[in-house]
């Protein structure tokens, strides 16, 4: 050691700070090698791992309830439209519908019929009535008349893959129906109204509305004032005839009255099941008879009635001018009790608010008279506001052909009559 200190001190000396007398020395300490850090990133990834994990058992939770709530949602559409579609061939048969519900119902999940439902799977069908303007539907088959909808609610209660860890052994989509929510349902409507007695009045505007187009038109070797102009009003007496025809053949218990309307009224008949005096009204040579020709209308300033727009509230219910309106008509001589109240109101839409139409259907709607319109030419938004109860709004446009008008009151017609059945459709 003595030694090598000594040729040390005998070496040059040199600028490097190693040896400069100005660098300090380092006393009782010595350099620490660094850390090792191998495995660490290991340990991050184990971490992270987990919650990856955690997620992905989540994550698949979720997707088996959107799967299973997808599921159940196609099953309940499908036997609520197998079912209404049992309304469809008749009277309604409540064993019949249900067992088509519960049928459709079950080979969504066992197509080939062994018999392996899912386990925890449930579901309850319904019949009543659709509303179709409050869109409520009136569980109940006590009146076979007001059934035209079938209910399915379902609910299925399945084991959760990974749910268990975190104390979740089960999950739930769907609710009983008696639930305030949560509910997976189906609603179809379908079927024919016409399962009872029924009593029908027609309520035709008698102004300038039908008289379209302008001016008169005839078919060859047709003239005035013998003959029917090749107008809406010839085409709605040709309809009428042939729904009078038909309901009195198919339903005999079925009664029909008409009236006119404009700033007043006017019973044209009451309720019958003659269908000759029914005929009789539409007759253009009986005195008193309905205004056909545009021409006469013109020429007589208004003609029958004054020009100004009717009184569709009027027509509905003529009690707040003691007037006869479609109301009193309904309940009047010949009505029954027990059976179907259906007003079907045809004009353009053109209204005087006295009173107003929107106030009248909503009593009606109350005493639960059922409102069909038929708009003649351009739609007209009050004739669908004014539709209560099983009611619908047809459209009649005037722009097209005599025969396009024609058919159209013909469709409108047969739905009303029953003749064509309404096609199931889903409404929730």
């Amino acid at each position: 050691m003595f030694l090598a200190y000594s040729v040390l001190r005998l070496m040059p000396r040199t600028t490097s700070p190693l040896f400069s007398e100005s660098t300090p020395r380092r006393t009782g300490s010595k350099r620490q090698p660094p850390r090792c850090r191998k495995g660490a990133i290991l340990i991050l990834f184990a971490v992270m791992l987990v919650v990856l994990m955690g997620m992905l058992a989540f994550a698949i939770d979720i997707g088996v309830m959107v799967h299973h709530r997808a599921w159940l949602h196609s099953a309940a559409d499908a036997a609520a439209l197998a079912a209404v579609a049992v309304l469809e061939r008749g009277e309604l048969n409540e064993d019949e519908v249900r067992n088509t519900a519960n049928e459709y119902f079950g080979k969504q999940f066992d197509p080939d019929g062994s018999g392996t439902i899912p386990p925890g799977l449930s579901h309850w069908v319904q019949l009543g009535r659709w509303d179709p303007v409050e869109r409520i539907l009136y569980p109940g088959t006590e009146s076979q008349l007001e059934v035209n909808a079938v209910r399915v609610v379902a609910k299925w209660q399945f084991d959760s893959y990974f749910g268990k860890v975190l104390g979740h052994a089960s999950y739930t989509v769907g609710a009983e129906p008696e639930a305030e929510k949560g509910h997976i349902e189906a609603i179809a409507t379908g079927g024919r109204d016409a399962t009872g007695p029924r009593d029908i009045v027609l309520m035709i505007d008698q102004t300038s509305a039908l008289l379209q187009p302008n001016s008169d038109e005839y078919a060859p070797g047709e003239s005035s004032p013998n003959d029917y102009p090749l107008n809406a009003k010839r085409a709605l007496k040709e309809a009428i005839e042939q729904f009078n025809n038909y309901v009195f053949a198919n339903y005999p218990d079925d009664r029909i009255g008409i009236s006119g309307f404009a700033t007043n009224t006017a019973l044209e008949s009451p309720l019958t099941s003659d269908g000759t005096t029914l005929q009789n009204v539409f007759d253009i040579s009986r005195p008193d008879a309905f205004l056909y020709s545009y021409d006469r209308y013109v020429e007589e300033n208004g003609g029958r009635y004054p020009g100004e727009p009717p009184r569709l509230g009027l027509a509905l219910d003529g009690s707040s001018q003691g007037q006869t309106g479609g109301y009193q008509i309904v309940t009047g001589a010949g009505s029954r009790d027990d059976a179907k109240k259906i007003l079907v109101l045809i004009g353009d839409g053109s209204n005087t608010d006295d009173p107003d139409p929107k106030a009248v259907a909503a009593q009606l709607a109350s005493a639960r008279i059922h409102i069909h319109t038929i708009t003649v030419g351009a739609s007209n938004p009050l004739m669908h506001q004014l539709v209560t109860g099983d009611g619908r709004s047809y459209q009649v446009p005037t722009s097209a052909s005599y025969a396009d008008v024609l058919q159209a009151f013909h469709a409108a017609f047969d739905r009303i009559s029953g003749k064509e059945s309404t096609k199931p459709k889903l409404v929730k």
